[in-house]
């Protein structure tokens, strides 16, 4: 049979609608979470007949290099990111970095990301580790800038080491590291498949007995949250919990000018991926999926403008009826309480509990 030769009117037809409705989206290794949900993405939402949308998960180091790689490198459309880190880069390098609030925008607020902190059972507290060797996985992910940020802090002063998951948990078990630590959503699975025989547990950030007096300021930059036996019953004994922070993880792109070939592509990918976000909460999907609202806002971001134009034009959608639902709980809560001024970070807990309600009621 004839083949189509690269130069061929043929094959420049297929070489287009090949390129045409295809996306990049940035996530980070196997071990973690961001890898999880953008293969559940390609799965539900990718057409496989055809040419429609084709969604390719790439491998990178995660977090701030994400942004950094949305921002940078040609050819990559989206990227799973933190929340905070806009500060963090115009801290880093004001004169490069200075607009790129303006520049990258979110799509949706995906989930919480919780601060593990693993170590040997003879280290108790997190001040233990001061002065010890603590792997904070590759440098600018999530992990890196949210370890160097919990633990500058907290005035613990540790030696970084960057090993991936499963050198750093050999490590760990050997005695050449003290802890290592991960930002990522619970329950990660780099940490599931740690048994009682390991001999590792998780380090509360903060002692009720004895509190860290930084732990306060902890607060002003994460949300305070635990982790819980049900995400790892191996290590964390039934109906206990262990003291941690969370940040929030968004599905960040460029903010490409309307009209254009790459605005038209992530908006497809948009109104897909939110007329099929149903079907992503459903078994076996990642569990993650079944606790984000589309319509959360994220402070100090702007929306993409085909996210924000499918919200505003289907408002019986079921993250609209959340949203409202919500904004109404909060009224009233607020007029019981006597509460008036609600922080950021409060906001985000109470609404992550509100959804955890408002799921079992649907």
């Amino acid at each position: 049979m004839a083949q189509s030769a690269p130069g061929t009117a043929k094959f420049q037809r297929e070489q287009a609608a090949a390129n045409a409705n295809t996306v990049t989206i940035m996530a980070a290794g196997r071990s973690g979470t961001y890898i999880k949900l953008v293969e559940d993405l390609q799965n539900v939402l990718d057409d496989t007949q055809g040419n429609d949308l084709r969604i390719l998960p790439v491998i990178g180091r995660g977090g701030a290099q994400n942004m950094r790689d949305v921002l940078m490198l040609r050819g990559v459309d989206m990227g799973l990111t933190e929340s905070g880190y806009f500060a963090y880069f115009q801290d880093r390098d004001p004169e490069l970095y200075s607009n790129i609030n303006r520049v990258i925008h979110y799509i949706t607020k995906l989930y919480n990301a919780e601060f593990h902190v693993m170590a040997r059972k003879d280290i108790r507290s997190i001040e233990q580790l001061r002065g010890q060797k603590v792997n904070f996985w590759k440098p600018l992910s999530a992990t890196d800038i949210g370890s160097q940020t919990v633990f500058r802090i907290l005035g613990i002063d540790v030696e970084p080491v960057y090993f991936d998951q499963e050198l750093a948990t050999f490590k760990l078990k050997n005695g050449e590291i003290a802890a290592m630590a991960r930002m990522a959503g619970s329950p990660l699975p780099a940490f599931t498949g740690i048994t009682p025989e390991d001999n590792l547990h998780f380090v509360p950030l903060t002692d009720p007995q004895n509190p860290n007096p930084n732990y306060r300021k902890l607060l002003e930059v994460y949300l305070p949250t635990t982790l819980k036996s049900d995400d790892y019953p191996a290590v964390i004994p039934q109906g206990q919990t262990v003291q941690t922070v969370a940040t929030s993880v968004v599905l960040a792109t460029y903010a490409w000018p309307k009209g254009t070939e790459r605005y038209r592509r992530v908006a497809r990918f948009v109104r897909r991926f939110f007329d099929n976000f149903e079907k992503l909460r459903q078994e076996p999907r990642n569990p993650k999926w079944r606790a984000i609202n589309l319509a959360a806002e994220v402070p100090g971001w702007t929306r993409f403008s085909a996210a924000e134009e499918w919200l505003a034009t289907n408002s019986n959608a079921p993250a609209s009826e959340l949203k409202t639902a919500f904004n109404r709980f909060l009224s009233t809560f607020q007029q019981s309480t006597g509460v008036r001024n609600i922080s950021d970070q409060q906001r985000e807990q109470l609404f992550e509990e509100f959804v955890r309600w408002y799921n079992t009621q649907r």
